[in-house]
């Protein structure tokens, strides 16, 4: 993965953008789980938090970069491998204030070597962040999913690329255009369109989180958490292109563009995402009413 080439199809996420904000705060977990279709966006991602983490903009050049990735003609991550890290991931950083440590394709460790480091994710070093990475989560023992803060990351073009979702987004569009019809009987027939569009992206919810390829259990939460950061961004982004053309608006709606980045964090705290995205166009609406 090019970090600076790549960087555009990960910086909206929001599992990405928590990562950040958790770091910024210094409440970035210890022991923690990228999940991805595309291996390389999660290894991408971690990458990227090393280098904020140790300061540097190379990790791997630092003494305090630990990794870890699969070897041998079976491509797995031995229990030896795993040893080996448990015998210094509990030394103290040598010139950074902490270790990072990353576990590629943590799917592959060798049973016996998963459950050898199941103590040092249920105890890791304070001064120390993990990080394993997978493209399957159901490849993952479940005690160590259990143990660690699971992000779900989206690949280029997995959903962003749906077409059931760029219709629904073309919808929307033409919902928000409708509002500023000034046919009196068109906006009150307004709110009608307003509640067929959740109707749809309910179904649209229904389809995607049934999907065998959007549910590796055990990790079906996690997933779903996924699903509605990713559709956010999207919804967030079709806001802002909307008003983006005239000041006036911007002006007006600005605030109720940015109360859906809010809106994730409720979503976060598993706040019901129809309630959210429903109180949403709710004040779009009432926006519009008011607007001169």
């Amino acid at each position: 993965m090019n970090l600076q080439k790549d960087f555009l199809k990960i910086r909206n996420q929001q599992g990405f953008t928590s990562l950040l904000e958790s770091y910024a705060n210094g409440s970035l977990p210890n022991s923690n789980l990228l999940v991805c279709k595309d291996i390389e966006v999660c290894n991408g991602v971690a990458m990227l938090l090393a280098a904020k983490v140790l300061q540097r903009e190379n990790p791997m050049t630092c003494v305090d970069f630990l990794q870890v990735r699969p070897i041998g003609a079976m491509m797995q991550i031995s229990v030896d491998q795993i040893r080996e890290l448990c015998s210094t991931i509990y030394l103290s950083p040598k010139v950074c204030e902490k270790k990072f440590v990353v576990i590629y394709d943590a799917g592959k460790m060798h049973g016996t070597a998963a459950n050898a480091f199941l103590k040092t994710l249920e105890e890791p070093p304070e001064d120390t962040i993990i990080f394993l990475t997978t493209s399957r989560l159901h490849t993952i023992l479940p005690t160590i999913v259990g143990r660690c803060s699971v992000t779900r990351l989206s690949s280029d073009g997995e959903l962003f690329g749906n077409k059931e979702i760029q219709i629904w987004l073309a919808n929307y569009s033409a919902w928000l255009s409708s509002l500023f019809d000034t046919n009196c009987e068109k906006k009150t027939n307004a709110i009608m369109q307003m509640y067929l569009l959740l109707a749809q992206l309910e179904a649209l919810l229904a389809s995607l989180l049934s999907d065998p390829e959007n549910n590796d259990s055990p990790g079906e939460q996690v997933n779903k958490q996924g699903i509605y950061g990713l559709l956010l961004v999207q919804i967030e982004n079709e806001t802002a292109n909307f008003f983006r053309n005239s000041l006036e608006h911007v002006k007006n709606f600005s605030k109720i563009i940015l109360n859906l980045e809010d809106k994730a964090y409720l979503i976060a705290l598993n706040v019901n995402f129809m309630s959210c995205i429903e109180t949403f166009l709710i004040e779009i609406f009432q926006m519009v009413v008011k607007f001169p």
